[in-house]
């Protein structure tokens, strides 16, 4: 890592970024067969379990607010949430990380969760309990205020998209529109099929499989190919947008600005688990760009992170000690 890099984490304590978009409870629930009784009344010839540990951490946007506060960084998540009990659970798991939540409770809707099922730490399944509608236009309103309220003193925006139903080109472009006119940077992350939403972004990362959903011809999964560049310029000028990164996951990950390309290997490392792993990319990847780095530069300080988070289990973040140490 050279210096100008190790001076920007330094500066990650004195920066504000405000994340916007998909909030969500992620349960990881792991069950044992050597602590499951043996027989289940209910359905002979089964086991019955109980969960020996229960881990809970906000998903979704959360988990990118909960990286950039692993990372010393001042955190604002604003995003829609039911009247419910997980609600309150995602407010006091944002308290206990020192991030601030604005959540906008709409009693029509239940809060997403994401519960995944271990068994002997084999992932099983995830049940998801969500409601995709998009937000009523009251609750629209009152994001976009929340919003205005917590630009002041931002470093940069990110909106995480994950298409539960917060966001509509209406309240995609206000937000780039007023962040715009403050010199504010916009990191997008979204669902392909919002791809009109967020154009103009300052930079939008999808990941390969949403890079090639959006261009269904060209492949992303393959660097060698020598048609990465063009497929990444055919992209980003779909797009619309400023730059342009695509994560390629075990490949690393490319990007452009139009003009310039570039292509960033992954680090090897044994892979845990990649759950979150791009929400982590997009955290970096805001806060290098706020900071000042040019684009490959934010690239391969994302690319270091990601290469950190990916050996921990579940939706993990990591600290600037541990980016900072990673050789």
């Amino acid at each position: 890592m050279n210096e100008r890099i190790r001076q920007t984490v330094a500066w990650f304590s004195t920066m504000k970024i405000v994340v916007v978009g998909d909030v969500m409870l992620d349960l990881y629930e792991y069950c044992y067969t050597d602590r499951s009784k043996p027989i289940d009344s209910e359905k002979p010839g089964r086991r019955a379990y109980t969960a020996q540990a229960v881990h809970r951490s906000p998903g979704g946007a959360g988990n990118v607010a909960a990286n950039l506060a692993s990372l010393s960084v001042t955190t604002v998540l604003i995003g829609v949430a039911g009247n419910d009990g997980h609600n309150l659970t995602l407010q006091q798991l944002c308290e206990r990380r020192g991030i601030r939540a604005r959540f906008i409770r709409d009693p029509a809707r239940q809060t997403t969760t994401k519960n995944r099922l271990y068994l002997d730490d084999e992932y099983l399944l995830r049940r998801d309990d969500e409601c995709t509608d998009p937000i009523p236009e009251t609750v629209g309103l009152s994001l976009f205020n929340e919003v205005l309220c917590e630009l002041d003193g931002a470093d940069a925006v990110v909106l995480s998209d994950y298409a539960k139903g917060v966001f509509s080109e209406t309240l995609a472009q206000e937000i780039i529109t007023v962040c715009h006119t403050r010199s504010l940077p916009v990191i997008v992350d979204f669902k392909p099929a919002h791809r009109v939403f967020f154009r103009g972004a300052s930079i939008i990362a999808p990941n390969a499989g949403e890079a090639e959903s959006l261009l269904p011809s060209k492949r992303f999964s393959s660097p060698t190919d020598d048609t990465l560049e063009c497929n990444a310029r055919r992209l980003h000028a779909l797009l619309d947008c400023r730059n342009l990164i695509v994560t390629l996951g075990e490949h690393g990950l490319c990007g452009t600005d139009g003009k310039t390309f570039f292509h960033v290997p992954s680090h090897r490392v044994q892979v845990v688990d990649a759950v979150g792993c791009g929400d982590t990319v997009r955290a970096v990847l805001a806060l290098g760009h706020a900071a000042g780095l040019d684009l490959r530069e934010a690239a391969e300080l994302a690319n270091r992170a990601a290469g950190m988070v990916i050996r921990k289990t579940g939706t993990a973040t990591l600290t600037r000690e541990e980016l900072l140490a990673y050789p």
